[in-house]
């Protein structure tokens, strides 16, 4: 679980991860999410939060709210190092300990890297639901593919 001392790691690793999968999909939202933005936020998921940590720093985290995750992100570094697997499980088994047989998550449509590791982690794209993305100035309307994922 990730603690408060953990906030601006968590939020240096959102900042960038964030940066790295979505800019290209919205660089209007990207240009107005500096580390700032991530760093005022971060702190409401601490609660419900597990990190990845190597030799002291946070490589990657997930969080998770309701029966649903909020969050999996993974400095892009560490892609394809199993990271991510990592806190996407930790979360998942939090979510079951908490009495959720069903669960979900959104994943910004046109993000196909992300997509296809859910899938591989057997979850399911259920349909496309209206988002939006945050940032400095106000909110962003975009469209997220809704994954759900049946809890054993």
């Amino acid at each position: 679980m990730a603690s408060a001392g953990d906030i601006p790691a968590l939020a240096r690793v959102w900042h960038d991860a964030w940066h790295s999968s979505h800019a290209t999909l919205d660089p209007d939202v990207a240009a107005r999410r500096p580390l700032r933005f991530f760093e005022e936020r971060i702190g409401t998921a601490i609660g419900h939060c597990a990190a990845a940590c190597v030799e002291g720093e946070v490589v990657g985290f997930s969080s998770w709210e309701g029966g649903g995750i909020a969050q999996v992100f993974v400095l892009p570094a560490w892609h394809g190092r199993g990271v991510a697997a990592l806190v996407l499980d930790a979360a998942e088994k939090a979510l079951a300990a908490e009495g959720h047989s069903r669960i979900w998550l959104q994943c910004r449509k046109g993000n196909d890297r992300a997509r296809a590791f859910y899938e591989k982690h057997g979850w399911a794209v259920m349909r496309e639901d209206d988002h939006s993305l945050g940032h400095m100035e106000g909110r962003k309307p975009v469209i997220v593919w809704r994954l759900e994922k049946r809890l054993q």
